[in-house]
């Protein structure tokens, strides 16, 4: 093994001699601290060659204490660009210092918290994006003194403002559990990778699950996944139990039954859509009563939690029983038990039933090779303990957690090209292709399925390839996935604009191929990304019909008023499309939408139209239309706006860009008397990426951006913001 100094506190090790080791194409770096490396140093050389066996020149790299992630991200740097067998990727074993990213939260896909400095951890994202998009700028901005692996950086506004990695990155950072300490579990997982890998798996068997309270229950989003699944992974089609759904309703306590399936032996990958924390899995909300005994019950259990909530913020017993007594006409008797030790058990067994906890895990093991776990927090590595180590880290054959290090948006393509790790697609190179801020893989990201069908080329080596292979896979390749992905190549070498976008999107019969050619028009909002969101409002498929009313509010063009009025009138579309309808129409002129119910006349064949009709009418007018933000709006006008309600409203436009009143919003940033209002009305400007208007927010925005009468932070801001709306500053 031969040993080269590259800083007095880090060591790089080439595996095996010098010539085998570097003579692959493809390089692949292992960072560990020094201390679990002096732990695991045989594991580590073992989990290594299982690497070089894939075809790429692994190496080790020892990092010392005192190491800052720059220093990390310089290495990192230099490894991708030398000409021998530079770098695809890496992976961070044991406690590698933490980038906490601040300024940054248009990259992730729900992270939109106030920044405090006296709070920078909540204010922060924990993301290795940081290591592994080398073209992202950052300020180092200080380390966190009560956990000193963490170290805090702000994007520059000069910085690239979409994220797109140069690699690929994986989190093995163990911890003390399962009765056993961090080194331990470090040694068995890599122990473990390394015989999952000697398997040879292939992806032949998924269950996809669905958490209470998730895209809105919809029925109709969990039937069209399905649907998105079998063109993923056609071959599970003409299999028994290949593809298996669980929903949260189908127990009173679900978790059981959704640990059984886990642990099955033959399951390759599992996708858990469900709300979650650092440490638990929502699995179930209190059942639907079925019967009277079972409102009464439910209503007691309702009543029991309240009362005790009201005691132990200081209210006296009786008067919060007395509160609901009176307010709900019930019985005082009813709560003769409420503060019963038997009735605080029996109701904390109950809950505990409901939701999957990190403690579960030991006798929990989950089997499935690879699991996607579609929540908020479940990924958060900057804590002792998170949900995502529970996977990996126990005795079942689970090698990689794909997860988020904070919350996460319901309603996003989290399955994107999923269908590739059926076809043998490396874990990582499946997440750099889908990246936002928060999704981490936590596990070994060179992790890989056994191909399931003879393709001809190695779907990894081949993501370099020349346009002319992926000209030949688009035209005749059989997968879906591999079809979308062609798409997104030729984009990126300019092979395919916003027009060939919207023929694919208008002449293909496949679900993932229409929906990637959306999302790629997403990226450059101008008349063809009208277009795709009016003809995707009417998609056959869900998940099209859903981003469509997403992007009808994020886009706000007049031009869209038609087919959003035709969609809000027909509520079958699916719930989660009706939400995000009902989100989006708050962005649309009152007015004009008024206008359009009334030219349409969408309830004509209903059975009472006129009754439609008015509350359709009443709808818009209440909550479905600018109406809704018309005070705030003529606050921006008045003399002294109260600068409170203003940052509220403010921040709203980051979720909610009020398409009506750009000019009013551009207006202020002259008029607002307040610097600090400022550059939070200058950032949210920055939210404004899809509008129809950003053309002419950016200009402004730039004109911003240079005139000194604005203080160092609004212009910086501003510059920021201008960039994210495709009008970098100079």
């Amino acid at each position: 093994m031969k040993f080269s100094k590259i800083c007095p506190v880090v060591v790089a090790m080439a595996l095996g001699c010098a010539v085998s080791a570097l003579a692959a194409s493809r390089g692949f770096a292992i960072f560990v601290d020094s201390l679990s490396n002096s732990k695991v140093a045989p594991e580590l050389a073992m989990y290594a060659e299982s690497v070089k066996g894939q075809g790429l020149a692994p190496e080790i790299v020892v990092i010392g204490e005192g190491i800052k992630p720059d220093s990390i991200r310089s290495i990192i740097r230099t490894m991708s660009q030398r000409k021998t067998a530079p770098i695809e990727g890496m992976v961070f074993v044991g406690d590698i210092p933490i980038p906490m990213l601040l300024d940054a939260q248009h990259f992730s896909s729900a992270f939109k918290v106030v920044q405090s400095p006296k709070n920078l951890e909540r204010s922060a994202c924990p993301s290795d994006r940081f290591y592994d998009d080398l073209e992202l700028k950052f300020d180092y901005v200080c380390q966190d003194e009560k956990k000193p692996g963490l170290y805090y950086y702000s994007l520059r506004p000069d910085s690239p403002q979409r994220v797109a990695p140069t690699l690929y990155s994986g989190r093995i950072k163990s911890m003390d559990f399962y009765g056993k300490d961090k080194y331990e579990n470090l040694r068995d997982y890599l122990k473990k990778v390394v015989r999952v890998k000697q398997q040879g798996d292939k992806l032949d068997n998924m269950l996809y699950f669905s958490g209470q309270g998730y895209n809105s229950e919809s029925a109709v989003a969990r039937i069209d996944e399905k649907l998105g699944h079998l063109e993923q992974f056609p071959w599970m089609r003409g299999q028994s139990q290949a593809l298996t759904y669980l929903d949260h309703k189908h127990n009173t306590f679900t978790k059981y039954l959704l640990m059984s399936q886990m642990q099955r032996p033959d399951l390759s990958l599992a996708l858990l859509h469900h709300h979650g924390s650092p440490k638990q899995e929502y699995i179930n909300r209190y059942p639907d009563p079925r019967s009277t005994k079972d409102q009464l019950e439910a209503a007691n259990r309702f009543f029991r939690s309240k009362i005790r909530s009201a005691v132990d913020r200081g209210t006296p017993l009786d008067s919060a029983k007395m509160y609901y007594v009176r307010n709900f006409d019930v019985p005082f008797d009813w709560f003769d038990d409420v503060m019963t030790p038997a009735s605080i058990a029996a109701d904390s067994i109950y809950d505990d039933q409901l939701d999957l906890h990190i403690y579960d895990f030991g006798k929990y093991k989950p089997n499935a090779r690879v699991v996607m776990l579609d929540a908020c927090f479940n990924g958060a590595f900057n804590n002792p303990e998170y949900i995502a180590g529970g996977y990996i880290f126990g005795d079942g054959d689970c090698v990689v957690a794909i997860a988020n290090s904070v919350n996460s948006l319901q309603d996003k393509w989290c399955d994107k090209n999923i269908g590739l790790l059926g076809l043998g697609m490396r874990v990582g190179n499946f997440v750099k292709y889908n990246p936002y801020l928060e999704s981490h893989v936590i596990g070994d990201p060179t992790f890989a399925f056994m191909p399931k069908d003879t393709l001809g080329y190695d779907l990894n080596a081949s993501l370099n390839a020349p346009v002319g292979f992926w000209k030949k896979q688009l035209a005749s390749s059989p997968y879906p996935a591999v079809r979308s992905l062609s798409i997104e190549k030729l984009v990126e070498a300019g092979e395919m604009n916003a027009a060939g976008l919207l023929d694919t999107f208008k002449t293909s019969d496949s679900y993932l191929v229409r929906l990637a050619a959306m999302m790629l028009l997403s990226r450059q909002p101008g008349q063809e990304f009208v277009e795709v969101i009016k003809l995707g409002l009417n998609d056959g498929y869900e998940l099209i019909r859903r981003f469509s009313a997403v992007f009808a509010g994020k886009n706000g063009s007049p031009e869209l008023l038609p087919a959003v009025v035709k969609a809000y009138s027909n509520e079958l579309k699916g719930e989660r499309v009706n939400f995000q309808l009902q989100m989006a129409m708050p962005l649309f002129d009152y007015d004009a939408l008024i206008a359009e119910l009334e030219a349409q006349r969408p309830y004509k064949y209903a059975y009472d139209e006129a009754d439609m009709m008015n509350k359709a009418k009443e709808s818009i007018a209440d909550r479905f239309s600018s109406k809704k933000y018309e005070k705030e709006v003529e606050m921006l006008k008045s003399a002294k706006p109260d600068v409170r309600e203003m940052k509220a409203f403010v921040r709203q436009m980051r979720n909610n860009p009020l398409h009506p009143s750009v000019d009013e919003l551009l207006a202020y940033i002259d008029t607002c008397d307040n610097d600090e209002l400022r550059v939070s009305l200058v950032e949210a400007l920055g939210w404004f990426n899809y509008s129809y208007r950003a053309p002419q927010i950016a200009a402004r925005l730039k004109d911003v951006s240079k005139d000194e009468k604005f203080s160092a932070k609004v212009r910086s801001e501003a510059a920021k913001s201008a960039a994210r709306l495709g009008s970098p500053v100079e």
